[in-house]
């Protein structure tokens, strides 16, 4: 069993094809999936669908309301021992991953390699230089590790304040991004010295190089990834093609999708 958090501020359609892929085709190849649905957009736009457990919250801006949504999420899991379940999949909701076959791949290495967290540099850091923040709109965490050494819930206001002056000087904002490398790295500070410290690190982080870099050097960001079955642009034409391509019924609002119908929340 795997489980699934899909965090949600108004991308209705997005969210509930990607709950149709979660537990109609990641089943297929991943096994049962436990699906979590966190979300803070409107309240009567959303009915909740396919998830195992929906949460409401009020939204408290972009970062810090996706911090709070994948703070809700993963304390979920945190809390409840579901037998069976070690990794979690997070990912926003209009970003889909299509291809299981990719995140067996993943999971099955951060097993064997003693992994606990699977993400990409989020800034233009290239594979072979230090990351520039981690990707939040899909990553994969061991949660019983999650559960001892607590990377989430995460602290985004005390980062802010921790940060503002440095990300002042260097006229940026302090992203969600940069506060989860952040959280990572004091893990590590804490349990180990010296060179332990960047050695242990570098051992726990499957980074996924194959998605780097996610922006470009005049600040683009790439928004699909084909080969690794990667969509990130909201209800594209991209996801239309790709949906196709599967030649399997994925559910009744992948099928909306599909076929371009308007649909009503």
């Amino acid at each position: 069993m795997i489980g699934h958090l899909i965090y949600n501020h108004e991308h209705i359609l997005d969210c509930q094809v990607q709950q149709e892929l979660s537990k109609n085709l990641y089943s297929k190849t991943l096994g049962e999936v436990f699906l979590v649905h966190a979300y803070n957009g409107t309240k009567k736009s959303y009915c909740p669908y396919l998830e195992d457990k929906c949460i409401f919250l009020k939204n408290r801006g972009h970062f810090q309301g996706a911090a709070d949504l994948i703070n809700a999420g993963l304390e979920y899991f945190t809390a409840h021992k579901i037998p069976g379940l070690r990794y979690v999949i997070v990912t926003a909701a209009d970003t889909w991953l299509i291809k299981p076959e990719v995140i067996k791949k993943i999971i099955t290495r951060m097993a064997k390699e003693k992994r606990v967290l699977a993400a990409s540099s989020w800034g233009r850091g290239k594979p072979n230089e230090r990351p520039i923040g981690f990707s939040t709109d899909f990553f994969i965490i061991d949660i019983e590790w999650n559960r001892t050494h607590k990377l989430f819930p995460l602290n985004y206001e005390l980062f802010i304040k921790k940060t503002e002056d440095l990300f002042a000087l260097l006229y940026a904002l302090p992203g969600l991004e940069m506060a989860v490398q952040f959280n990572f790295q004091k893990i590590f500070t804490r349990l180990y010295s010296d060179n332990d410290t960047w050695r242990q690190r570098n051992q726990a982080l499957l980074r996924l190089t194959e998605r780097e870099p996610v922006h470009n050097t005049k600040g683009s960001r790439r928004e699909n990834w084909p080969s690794l079955g990667l969509y990130t642009t909201p209800l594209s034409k991209e996801k239309r093609i790709a949906l196709k391509k599967l030649k399997t019924r994925i559910g009744h609002y992948a099928e909306i999708f599909i076929q371009n119908k308007k649909t009503t929340p």
